[in-house]
């Protein structure tokens, strides 16, 4: 690593105008969406009443209650992985909520593990450690999700309905491929620097000068990704690794609890609290696709279809009542915390001595990380000579 690198100054975080797009035409969609199935199939606000209020405010309660869980775990990962010090936890977890209002209302997780990433990066984390940080979050998720999913799989085989089965299985084994590949190549064989033939196409695009810069500052950031994914295979990043999953699984459980107490009270009264956690994530594995902002259409229909196929239990009520309590609650708060993150984006001053500070805290922690790795590989060719 060079000494200009070392010396060179966090970017200032900024939102891009594109995901400020997604966002806002997401927000619109997402809603529109509820109210338009809400309509056409028959859900009316009597359903609501019957429904009950109190049964909606425990099963919001415990969804909103998610995200301080995802924070904590949000918390765990960066003090863990970081390399900085510890920030103020008040403005991690705006970061943190206001992420996942990114993430709700964009046809992908990315929007949010961007936003993470690139506030590490301004907080004097390295570009490619700061991505895997947030990367890491959405492999427990991925790793965790897939579980109970591929349970909601097979319980749907047992009942015959094989083709939400066979749906639930082709996604997640196609998500388990695809995460653990970005995961274990940079782990176990690194990426080193990208082809140069991606460079050499962007020559005529950016021009040459512009075009090696954004070779250096790619190549730099891949090492850094890689180094860091292989950190985690590390024997003293074990307890990083099982506090975040105890929280991943927390956070399951919450998710879980919310859909049972919906089903429950619309008279669902067969289906058990683990069920229920199989079946919240069976379908969220179908609404993670990105096809639809927010898994907005997606989300609804994949629950019908499960609960009436799988379960013999036809109910849009109780399944518009599970949208708006795990996805449409979610964006007030998500919300709130988004709109204080513009407004730190907004008011934000250049970085200051501190902020240096811990740009070489990360410079120094990264050359350690470097030469441990240099050393594993060095011990890994005599063992293989």
């Amino acid at each position: 690593m060079s000494e200009n690198s070392q010396k060179e100054s966090p970017k200032e975080f900024k939102l891009s105008p594109s995901t400020l797009r997604w966002v806002y035409v997401g927000l619109a969609l997402s809603s529109t969406f509820v109210i338009a199935i809400s309509f056409f199939s028959g859900v009316t606000l009597s359903d609501f009443a019957a429904f009950g209020l109190l049964p909606f405010v425990v099963a919001g309660a415990l969804s909103s209650l998610r995200l301080l869980v995802q924070v904590l775990r949000y918390r765990v990962t960066v003090f863990g992985l970081s390399g900085v010090p510890r920030s103020n936890f008040k403005d991690l977890t705006i970061v943190r909520v206001g992420s996942e209002f990114v993430s709700l209302t964009t046809p992908s997780l990315i929007g949010g593990v961007v936003v993470r990433a690139a506030w590490l990066a301004q907080r004097g984390v390295d570009s490619g450690r700061a991505f895997w940080i947030a990367y890491f979050e959405v492999l427990l998720d991925v790793y965790v999700g897939s579980a109970f999913a591929l349970a909601a799989s097979v319980y749907a085989f047992s009942k015959g309905a094989t083709i939400i089965g066979s749906t639930i299985a082709a996604i997640v084994i196609f998500q388990l491929a695809l995460y653990t590949t970005i995961f274990l190549i940079p782990a176990l064989r690194g990426i080193h620097a990208f082809p140069k033939f991606f460079f050499k196409i962007s020559q005529y695009f950016v021009g040459g000068n512009k075009s090696k810069i954004l070779e250096e500052k790619v190549n730099r950031a891949s090492r850094t990704f890689s180094l860091s994914a292989r950190s985690i295979l590390r024997h003293d990043a074990l307890p990083i690794v099982l506090k975040a999953l105890a929280l991943t699984l927390v956070d399951a459980l919450l998710l879980g609890l919310s859909l049972w107490i919906i089903l429950t009270r619309s008279g669902l009264n067969t289906i058990s609290l683990p069920l229920a956690a199989v079946v919240s994530f069976g379908v969220s594995t179908i609404a993670f696709l990105p096809i639809s902002i927010g898994g907005s259409g997606v989300a609804e229909f994949a629950m019908h279809t499960y609960l009436s196929d799988v379960m013999g239990f036809a109910s849009w009520a109780s399944v518009i009542i599970w949208r708006i309590v795990s996805f449409q609650l979610l964006l007030i708060p998500t919300g709130i915390a988004f709109i204080v993150l513009l407004r730190k984006v907004t008011r934000q001053k250049p970085a200051d001595t501190d902020t240096l500070s811990e740009a070489s805290v990360q410079a120094e922690n990264q050359e350690e990380l470097e030469k441990s790795i240099q050393r594993t590989n060095a011990s890994d060719d005599a063992t293989h000579r």
